[in-house]
C-alpha cells in the first residue's frame, strides 16, 4: 500500500504570533495541495496557534505534532495508525545543525525500526536567531527525500512479522533491508568480526591488511577489522591500511591505524553482490562474502553513527553518502535469484510493486537489464556467513 507523506519546517520567530500562524497554515496548505495524507511539523511550536484554524486548512489530512503527540527523535515508539510510519519532529537546535546528522538519524530510526520515517526540524531560534529547517522522509534504512523548510513523497507501507535471528546467522531474511530485523546491522558486523577473529587465531596472525577506497564494502570490512582486533586486545597499529584517498587517508588516521605495510592475513572486501554481479573473486579473507552491498552500506553507516569520533564518522558517511547506484534494487533482485531462482519477469513485476514508488521505471528497467546480463550465482568462498544464501523451495522464509 502506498501512501503520500509530508514534512515542513515553517519559520517560526519568538513575538509574532501573527506570521508564525501564516506560515505553519500555507505549510499545511501546501501539503494538502500535494495530496499528502499525513503532516509533520516541528515540535515546540507556539501554544497559542489557533488549533481550529488548523484543523479547518488541514481537511482530512493528519497533521503532526499540532493535531496530535509529537515524539522526539529519541523517543520513537508511536506508530501511525498501525502503518508502519513513524512521525518525529524536533524542537532542538543541536539535532539540526548538521543536514548529514540529520538525515542519517531519519534513515537509521527507518531500519532500526522497519518503518517509514518523517522528520521535520524547526526554523527559527531564540531572539531571532534563524537555524535551518530540515525535513526528511525515510524508509528501508535509505532517505527517500530531502530538503530545507518542506519535503514530500510517496512511500509503501508493508505490514509484516518481523522474526528474530537465529544463532549462527542471520537467516530467515531477505538480504535486503525492506524487511530489516532491529539487531540486523550490529550482529552483521558481530558475526564478520568473530570469524575474522577466529581466523586470526587459527593462522597465528597478530596483524592485518585491508585497503579503505571510496566502497561501502572497503568501510565494512575495515570495521570489522578494528573490531576483530580491539577483541583480541591488540593495538590497532596492527591494522596496516592502504588509503585510497583523501578520506580514506582521515579515517585511517582518526582510527589510530598504521598507513602502509604488510600485515599478516590479507582481508578482502569483496561483497556478495560483486561475487554475483561484477564476477568479482575473492583473492584472500573474504570478510564481506556473504553480505549484499546495500545492507553493506546500512551496516557501515550504523557503525560510524555509533563509533563516537566525528573524525571517522563523518568521512565514513560521506563516503558512503556519495555513492548513489540503487544497490537496494540489485540486492532485491539477488535476494530472490539466489535463494528461489525466480525469473526475471516475475522479479519485474515484485521491483515494480515494492519500489515504484521510489523509482521511475527507466531506472528499474535498466537495474533489472544489468542484473540478469550479469548474474552468476557466486562460487563456493571462504568467509563468516552472516546470511544463509542456499537455496529454497517457498517464500515461508522471508
Amino acid at each position: 500500500m502506498k501512501i503520500k507523506v509530508a514534512a515542513a519546517a515553517p519559520e517560526i520567530l519568538p513575538g509574532q504570533p501573527g506570521r508564525n500562524m501564516t506560515n505553519v497554515l500555507a505549510a499545511i496548505t501546501r501539503a494538502r495541495d500535494d495530496g499528502a495524507s499525513l503532516l509533520v511539523l516541528p515540535a515546540g511550536l507556539p501554544e497559542d496557534m489557533n488549533q481550529g484554524a488548523i484543523a479547518r486548512q488541514a481537511g482530512k489530512m493528519t497533521v503532526y505534532p499540532l493535531l496530535k503527540p509529537s515524539l522526539a527523535p529519541e523517543q520513537l515508539k508511536q506508530r501511525h495508525d498501525d502503518m508502519d510510519i513513524l512521525c518525529c519532529s524536533s524542537d532542538s537546535p543541536a539535532t539540526v545543525t548538521s543536514h548529514m546528522e540529520t538525515d542519517e538519524l531519519a534513515a537509521l530510526a527507518s531500519h532500526d525500526n522497519a518503518a517509514v520515517v518523517v522528520m521535520a526540524c524547526p526554523l527559527g531560534g531564540d531572539g531571532g536567531a534563524l537555524y535551518t529547517g530540515r525535513c526528511v522522509i525515510a524508509q528501508n534504512g535509505a532517505i527517500v527525500a530531502a530538503a530545507d523548510g518542506y519535503v514530500t513523497a510517496t512511500v509503501s507501507y508493508p505490514k509484516r512479522d518481523i522474526k528474530q535471528p537465529t544463532e549462527g546467522t542471520v537467516t530467515g531474511q531477505p538480504l535486503t533491508p525492506w524487511t530489516p530485523l532491529p539487531e540486523l546491522l550490529p550482529r552483521i558486523l558481530r558475526l564478520q568480526a568473530d570469524g575474522l577473529a577466529r581466523r586470526m587465531m587459527a593462522q597465528g596472525a597478530t596483524s592485518l591488511s585491508v585497503t579503505i577506497s571510496r566502497s561501502a564494502s572497503s568501510l565494512l570490512a575495515l570495521a570489522a577489522c578494528v573490531q576483530a582486533v580491539d577483541h583480541l586486545k591488540l593495538s590497532r597499529r596492527n591494522i596496516h591500511a592502504v588509503a585510497d584517498g583523501n578520506r580514506a587517508g582521515q579515517i585511517a588516521s582518526a582510527l589510530g591505524l598504521t598507513v602502509g605495510g604488510q600485515g599478516g592475513l590479507a582481508v578482502d572486501s569483496a561483497d556478495l553482490t560483486a561475487r554475483a554481479i561484477e564476477g568479482v573473486q575473492p583473492e584472500h579473507y573474504a570478510v564481506n562474502a556473504f553480505v549484499p552491498r546495500y545492507t553493506a552500506a546500512l551496516a557501515v553507516r550504523w557503525w560510524a553513527n555509533t563509533f563516537g569520533s566525528a573524525a571517522v564518522s563523518v568521512p565514513v558517511r560521506s563516503i558512503v553518502r556519495d555513492d548513489h547506484e540503487p544497490w537496494e534494487l540489485y540486492d532485491f533482485l539477488l535476494h530472490y535469484s539466489l535463494l528461489y531462482d525466480m525469473s526475471k519477469w516475475t522479479q519485474a513485476r515484485l521491483l515494480e510493486d515494492t519500489f515504484g514508488g521510489l523509482y521511475d521505471r527507466a531506472a528499474i528497467n535498466a537495474v533489472l537489464d544489468r542484473f540478469f546480463d550479469n548474474y552468476r550465482r557466486p562460487d563456493p568462498c571462504g568467509g563468516p556467513e552472516v546470511f544463509d544464501i542456499r537455496p529454497r523451495t517457498d517464500l515461508s522464509g522471508t
